[in-house]
């Protein structure tokens, strides 16, 4: 017998979690799917991989759509999140090239420390980060790492906070996703990167970092070389556009 969850709107629906996922893996372009229920037995969150045949709004659209349809539930679509894999060696940003220099990643039986090094227009910053060595934990310290190396080059009216860090499988794939936020002075956005694991999980998980902060906002960073201005701000910037 199915589960009776509560939609948004306090109605009863009906369907698991499982029902919810099958119903969303037949949308056209999604390839992995997995649904996060809250403390309450509702919706939490919905983090999709999808190929980048379709703009990411029809897709989320079309997950509220079915979920309706089909369970009467309804979604914020604030609450689903899609990341679409691409195929790419490199990541562009405005004039300039963000690279991933690499990662050097330890750990010992209750440790585990990752450092990674980006450049971007001839400036190299290291990021690093440190934790427990859980299993899970592993993948979060190398996108800590990885997001303090990328923060060095925006303003500072710019904040950015990783969510979560998973690995998920696609039929014989295996590709690392990241969710995070981005906050400013106008508020906040989700942002989700993938990237294909074809070697080290750490290494993957730090170029999907910068696949998410490269496919979904444009802003402001700080020019490479110069230096904070009073209260933190830049003496030069140059806009990143995707």
């Amino acid at each position: 017998m199915a589960k009776s969850h509560e939609s948004r709107n306090g109605a009863e629906v009906s369907g698991t979690l499982g029902d919810y996922e099958d119903a969303i893996r037949q949308i056209r372009e999604v390839m992995a799917v997995r649904v996060v229920a809250g403390d309450r037995g509702g919706i939490d969150e919905i983090h999709v991989l999808a190929g980048n045949g379709r703009n990411p709004k029809q897709i989320v659209r079309d997950i509220e759509s079915s979920l309706m349809a089909q369970f009467g539930l309804s979604v914020d679509h604030k609450r689903i999140s899609v990341a679409q894999v691409e195929e790419g060696a490199s990541t562009t940003w405005g004039s300039g090239r963000l690279r991933l220099l690499g990662v050097r990643f330890t750990t010992d039986t209750a440790r585990a420390e990752a450092e990674v090094k980006v450049e971007f227009d001839d400036v190299i910053h290291a990021g690093r980060a440190s934790g427990p060595a859980s299993g899970a934990n592993r993948l979060r310290v190398a996108a800590e790492a990885a997001l303090a190396a990328v923060s060095e080059y925006f303003n500072s009216g710019y904040q950015l906070s990783l969510d979560d860090v998973l690995v998920v499988g696609v039929r014989d794939k295996r590709i690392a996703l990241t969710i995070m936020t981005i906050l400013t002075s106008g508020g906040e956005d989700t942002l989700t990167g993938s990237s294909l694991i074809r070697g080290a999980e750490q290494d993957a998980v730090a170029r999907s970092v910068l696949d998410a902060l490269n496919r979904r906002f444009t802003m402001m960073v700080r020019k490479p070389g110069a230096r904070p201005g009073p209260n933190g701000s830049s003496t030069a910037t140059d806009e990143i556009s995707s």
